[in-house]
């Protein structure tokens, strides 16, 4: 018993062991145990996964409630606009190799958007009559929706719509079928401005402009050298085939009128197209052209263009608001800071929770997972500044672009630090290139900012603004 087994018999000892526990496994009873234990081991691991499941689950439904808290429940519409979006660049992205939903990372990449500048500006607008008159047409944008409470979309719901002004009479309304590539428009006689308008409607959610907005660009035939919105030109060309005529027909029976091309969202895209056009291929009597949009995508590209440079074009863009930014190069871009986001090894519940307290991290793991969010995103950023647009065409907005800022609004993030207590308007001018990245910026006024209703008042009351200080006195007021 104490002298050490020989090799020999140690290696038939273990065979006979090994053979017996082969036995016993294909006995009846032995194939009944391994049954037992692998549906156990499987109970086991399909009740580990139920319960990540519904962790997670229960970690889903905070961050959407502190989303829906922090903009509102229009918000997840916004976000899978732009998931959408950013699905049609899915290998250009490389969304295959995404972690997590969609949702869980835009929240993370605000946290460096709310860090960022205000748009930079070229100083007040000071030209009391533009503003007079961005005013004016405004609500002409607005009258292309129709009028709330009335279903049907006819010639007196535009001039309701519109505010019925005395001296315009409406005499041309159609809206064509959801789904025709033909958006609703009006034609309007004003009497006391001596004018014609062309009233272009756009989509009735911020869903569908973000997701009709991004669309790729084309050749233009009629203007060598520039490239436009697809979608939005075939658009406009189909509004001018149904309104030409009609059109002539105003302007002829008043003679000296101006034409005014207006619309909001994408009814401003589709009204600068037709006002190129209609510079391209004047109407009869050769009007004056002026257009005036509001909350335009970007939707031509070069600025420099002969064709573009010839037309009279007034653009507005509204605080945050994300139509005027959104094209197919600048959500390119937006979805390489989600999937920079994304691929961050920083755990789901350290996301959930930097989510939940407005980005104030708590201890050491929060802070290095937010500095880890801000490197990455700036990285993207400052990439794309070095090579600019390599994948797609740069559209931009066409014209002179104003910026409606307010200042020390409720539940907002700050466009300045300046203050003014009673959160007036006021109207900078800008350029195109300053809207060429996805802007999302916090409080519950982000979504609100698209809105042709937002535009109104920005625009109204900074006309009273300026009425009150005589234009504009550098050194009595806080424009800038």
């Amino acid at each position: 018993r104490n002298a050490p087994w020989p090799r020999v018999a140690m290696a038939t000892y273990l065979n006979s062991i090994n053979n017996n526990v082969q036995q016993f496994l294909q006995s009846d009873t032995g194939v009944k145990l391994q049954g037992l234990v692998a549906s156990n081991a499987e109970l086991m691991k399909q009740t580990a996964l139920s319960l990540d499941s519904k962790v997670r689950e229960k970690a889903q439904e905070i961050l959407r409630e502190k989303i829906r808290e922090e903009f509102g429940a229009e918000i997840f519409d916004m976000i899978q606009a732009l998931g959408t979006t950013t699905d049609t660049l899915h290998e250009e992205l490389g969304l295959a190799k995404k972690q997590f939903p969609f949702s869980a990372s835009v929240p993370l990449v605000q946290i460096y958007h709310n860090t960022l500048p205000h748009v930079k500006t070229e100083g007040p607008l000071t030209n009391v009559a533009i503003v007079n008159e961005g005013a004016y047409w405004a609500d002409f944008a607005a009258g292309a929706y129709g009028a709330v409470g009335i279903d049907s979309y006819d010639k007196a719901a535009v001039s309701v719509g519109i505010g019925e002004k005395n001296g315009v009479d409406v005499i041309l309304a159609s809206l064509p079928q959801k789904g025709v590539l033909l958006p609703g428009h009006f034609i309007a006689i004003d009497r006391n401005k001596r004018a014609v308008v062309l009233g272009v409607r756009g989509t009735t959610t911020l869903a569908d402009a973000i997701t009709d907005a991004v669309g790729e660009a084309t050749e233009v035939p009629e203007m060598p050298g520039l490239k436009a919105h697809k979608a939005m030109m075939m658009s406009a060309r189909a509004v001018l085939e149904r309104t030409r005529a009609g059109l002539n027909e105003a302007l002829q029976a008043n003679p000296g009128y101006m034409l005014i091309v207006t619309g909001h969202s994408l009814g401003a895209g589709t009204a600068i197209l037709c006002s190129l056009l209609l510079k391209a291929k004047p109407l009869a009597a050769n009007p004056r052209l002026r257009c005036f949009a509001y909350a335009p995508p970007p939707v031509v590209h070069p600025l420099h263009a002969p064709a573009v440079k010839a037309v009279e074009i007034h653009a507005f863009v509204n605080r945050t608001d994300i139509v005027p930014r959104a094209s197919l190069a600048n959500v390119f871009h937006f979805g390489q800071e989600i999937m920079a986001v994304d691929q961050l090894q920083i755990p789901f519940f350290v996301r959930l929770q930097l989510i939940r307290r407005d980005a104030k991290a708590e201890n050491p793991e929060e802070e290095q997972a937010k500095a880890e969010i801000m490197k990455a995103v700036k990285a993207v950023r400052d990439r794309r500044q070095a090579e600019g647009h390599v994948k797609f065409v740069p559209l931009l907005i066409p014209g002179e672009v104003y910026w409606i800022e307010w200042l020390d609004q409720p539940g907002s993030v700050q466009d300045s630090e300046n203050s003014n207590a009673e959160g007036k308007p006021r109207i900078h001018r800008a350029e195109a290139e300053n809207f060429q990245t996805i802007l999302l910026r916090g409080g519950s006024n982000a979504l609100k900012d698209h809105l042709i209703g937002g535009y109104q008042a920005g625009l109204n009351g900074y006309l009273l603004h300026l009425q009150a200080n005589n234009g504009c006195n550098l050194s009595l007021c806080n424009c800038q």
